[in-house]
């Protein structure tokens, strides 16, 4: 079994019409060989011969003879993680880990969304900004009830993402909830691109950072348009996290690093055993020093709720916006020798003050909501209050 250096933490959205919600993903450090050799586990000599009996009574009996090893190791292996009742985590085939990775390059075939769990209901997390799920009038926060006429309740979220994915040009049925009342969508799939950094001088010396994902880039990216805009004039930053849904956790503490003054702490990992590991701000990061207003919402999450805890918890920013999704969890992703790999949760992260933000968010410091009058009119009242925020001025 390969574990991986770590790498970004969460958008490996890509690649999939939906991706799937990684917020805080470790790809964890060779190590060659079983992490528990088979005389460690758990299993008793019946267990093992009840494994063994169900196998060849399937093989003996069942209709179809086409039935594989491999078809039945695989169905073993997604049920035994499926069996944990955590839907981060989940077995992955050689064929779905190949897509996985591929959504770190920030292109997929897809609508445009992505995917988590919320009140244990698979969940809109986020809405990219010009995609078929965004023209369709699709939510974070919208629960999935079908894809393709074929229900979802008791699919992984990963599961739900393979079948929303899909070539550009093909059509996807949907049937999604929102607060009791069942909406239905047809979409055609999209080649979706994601440019995880945008920025701009928005008025005078306000600089404006729009920020949809943690990938390997995103930190060096923003690092290049913090600097640029800086040569503009910028002396105060609106950083926008909405529907954002996390990402890689090695990235969004290299980004932090830039806001977060050296030695400073920007977020704590916690394992089972409630060991804590501490990570700092990088020494070595040049740093932006400046007035910040931070725009959250519900698809704000995962790495994304990292950096808001960070800057808010050392008094780096203002929140603005609608609580956060909450998902403080991080899962490790284990390449297995066959190709395929395991994603498990192992970790919990807290804010640098010590507070578990999982399941409950983080409350912006004003609360001012979006409603679609606002969406239709083209209204953003959540950025006109960072604007008054910054300049003092209001209506």
């Amino acid at each position: 079994m390969k574990r991986f250096s770590q790498i970004s933490a969460g958008i490996v959205a890509v690649a999939l019409a939906v991706s799937c919600f990684f917020l805080g993903y470790l790809l964890a450090p060779q190590a060659p060989g079983l992490l528990h050799p088979p005389s460690t586990m758990n299993f008793t000599p019946e267990q093992w011969e009840l494994f063994s009996e169900v196998t060849d009574l399937i093989y003996r009996d069942y209709l179809e003879k086409t039935i594989t090893g491999t078809t039945l190791m695989n169905g073993a292996l997604r049920g035994m993680v499926n069996s944990l009742g955590d839907p981060y985590s989940q077995y992955l085939t050689p064929i779905d880990y190949t897509d996985w990775t591929t959504q770190i390059t920030g292109i997929y075939g897809g609508v445009g969304m992505e995917i988590g769990s919320k009140d244990e209901k698979p969940t809109v997390i986020s809405v990219f900004p010009g995609t078929p799920a965004e023209r369709a009038g699709i939510r974070s926060g919208d629960h999935f009830i079908k894809v393709d006429d074929v229900f979802v309740e008791g699919l992984s979220v990963n599961e739900i993402a393979g079948k929303v994915r899909g070539d550009p040009g093909t059509d996807v049925k949907l049937i999604l909830e929102r607060a009791g009342e069942m909406k239905e969508y047809t979409l055609k799939r999209e080649q979706i691109i994601i440019q995880s950094v945008n920025g701009r001088i928005l008025q005078g010396s306000i600089g404006y950072i729009q920020l949809l994902g943690f990938k390997e880039q995103t930190a060096k990216d923003f690092a290049k348009i913090l600097e640029q805009l800086t040569r503009q004039g910028m002396s105060k930053l609106i950083l926008d996290l909405r529907q954002n849904p996390g990402g890689l956790l090695s990235s969004v503490i290299d980004l932090a690093s830039s806001l977060v003054p050296t030695g400073q702490t920007i977020v704590i990992i916690e394992d089972r055993d409630g060991q804590k590991k501490f990570s700092y701000s990088n020494p070595f990061t040049q740093k932006y020093s400046m007035p910040i207003v931070l725009l959250v919402d519900g698809g704000t999450a995962s790495a994304a709720e990292i950096l808001a805890g960070a800057l808010r918890d050392n008094q780096l920013a203002t929140l603005i916006g609608e609580r956060t999704f909450g998902k403080g969890i991080v899962q490790t992703v284990e390449q297995l020798p066959q190709g395929g790999a395991l994603i498990i949760t192992t970790q919990r992260y807290l804010t640098p003050s010590g507070e578990s933000i999982h399941k409950k968010g983080i409350m912006p410091d004003q609360e001012i909501q979006t409603t679609p009058e606002d969406q239709a009119a083209g209204r953003d009242p959540v950025l006109e209050r960072a604007i008054q925020q910054l300049t003092g001025v209001t209506p």
